[in-house]
């Protein structure tokens, strides 16, 4: 089951190897990251709850639909593209693990869950 949202979180990103942050083959979507390494979000506090990120599953990057935006785009305006991040995390031993999908784009938000 997956429910929608659309909640601003605070993310922490790092190095997968340094936080044990699981890589999940083919994880990249698209263009890989320069240099073969980059930094993937380790932790996300979300409605009072810290979830630590074991693995990321998937990354890639969506088009912001053009109703979102409150300005025309500009070069110096907003994004027009925004990253999303399927991790695996858990809130803690008695909450078990879940998929959620983290966007980035102006700010961090809570896209989606799935249990």
């Amino acid at each position: 089951m997956s429910r929608r949202y659309q909640d601003p979180v605070e993310v922490r990103v790092g190095d997968p190897v340094e936080h044990r942050v699981r890589l999940e083959p083919g994880w990249c979507r698209g263009a890989e990251p320069a240099g073969g390494a980059t930094d993937v979000p380790t932790t996300f506090l979300w409605r009072g709850r810290v979830h630590l990120v074991r693995g990321v599953l998937a990354r890639w990057t969506q088009r912001v639909p053009w109703w979102r935006q409150e300005d025309p785009p500009s070069r110096t305006g907003p994004r027009l593209e925004q990253e999303v991040w399927r991790v695996e995390a858990t809130a803690g031993r008695a909450h078990g693990s879940g998929v959620y999908d983290l966007v980035h784009g102006e700010e961090w938000l809570l896209e989606r869950v799935s249990d």
